[in-house]
């Protein structure tokens, strides 16, 4: 058995978030290097991925009476987020809701320029510099910055034009949170019972703390270094991905999966955290099936040394 393991994302540290606290810092600065960074969109920097979420579907008109497509899959932070607001509608009808919240899962973009989708959900995508944003032809993107670069906190809401995010800065910043839902969050891993609060305020939150902004800066200097690990490793797994998914170039995935078969009675040697999970297979023409994968991690806390090795038990 390998002596260290991963999940699907990287871990946040409290040392790290509170080391870096010192550092104040604007969100109007993080928000001026995302546009330097990603020019085909306007970013308003969130608390979370939940709250960018929550902020997008109200900038949308969107009620109780609209019925929104979600993943049939999704988690349930997200169908709490659009239960508040909207009607959540999975299955097959949810491909003919009006409006959709298209998932990109694990950063893979199978749907592209729809043309009800609403919302790009790519909380885990690891975009290269440049890289265009709202692949399926959404008016919004979001991002997790917890789940792409390891931060306590913060999410970005993408924006195609100014207007709109300079609304949605001015409806984040009237809203509550700040510092002291980012201290519950911090104070999770240690009580647990806290995370009931941080979630049912969360979806009315979205302001940032200066305090936590500034980890969030620092880490955001390191894409560079996030990306070059991420393209050497998925290089290093990808033969061994499944047959049906195309190689990913300027939108990085979290994870690549590989086909059941190949690596399920392998996972407790391999240290997979996550286990096996379903992922939905895009086929052309809009064929969709759900099938059971194993994930292999490729984030930025993977170790060369422990893909390697997975690698080789893998192909032995």
């Amino acid at each position: 058995m390998l002596t260290k393991s991963y999940f699907l994302w990287p871990k946040s540290s409290l040392f790290r978030g509170l080391k870096s606290a010192y550092r104040l810092t604007a969100a109007t600065e993080i928000e001026a290097l995302l546009k330097s960074m990603f020019p085909s969109g306007h970013p308003v920097l969130c608390s979370s991925g939940r709250s960018a979420l929550s902020l997008a579907l109200i900038e949308s008109g969107a009620s109780r009476g609209d019925l929104v497509g979600v993943f049939p899959y999704a988690s349930h932070c997200v169908l709490d987020v659009v239960s508040r607001i909207t009607t959540p509608l999975a299955g097959p009808s949810s491909l003919k809701a009006s409006a959709r919240i298209v998932y990109h899962q694990w950063g893979y973009v199978q749907e592209t320029m729809l043309v009800n989708n609403l919302i790009d959900d790519c909380v885990d995508t690891l975009c290269v510099p440049g890289a265009a944003l709202f692949p399926g032809g959404g008016r919004f993107e979001i991002w997790s910055l917890p789940k792409i670069i390891g931060t306590t906190s913060g999410g970005v809401l993408w924006c195609k034009n100014e207007e709109t995010a300079n609304e949605l800065r001015s409806l984040r910043d009237s809203r509550s949170g700040g510092l002291f839902q980012w201290i519950i969050r911090l104070l999770i891993p240690f009580f647990r019972k806290l995370y009931l609060f941080w979630h049912a305020a969360e979806c009315e939150g979205g302001k940032v703390s200066r305090f936590q902004s500034g980890e969030i800066l620092l880490a955001i200097q390191k894409w560079p270094d996030f990306v070059s690990r991420r393209q050497s490793y998925l290089e290093k797994i990808w033969p061994l991905a499944v047959d049906w998914l195309e190689k990913p170039w300027q939108r990085l995935p979290t994870v690549v999966p590989v086909d059941i078969a190949l690596a399920e009675n392998k996972l407790k040697k391999l240290g997979v955290l996550s286990g096996s999970r379903m992922f939905e297979c895009v086929a052309v023409g809009g064929l969709r099936e759900v099938k059971k994968v194993v994930p292999i991690p490729i984030h930025q806390d993977v170790s060369e040394s422990w893909l390697t090795t997975v690698v080789k038990e893998l192909t032995s």
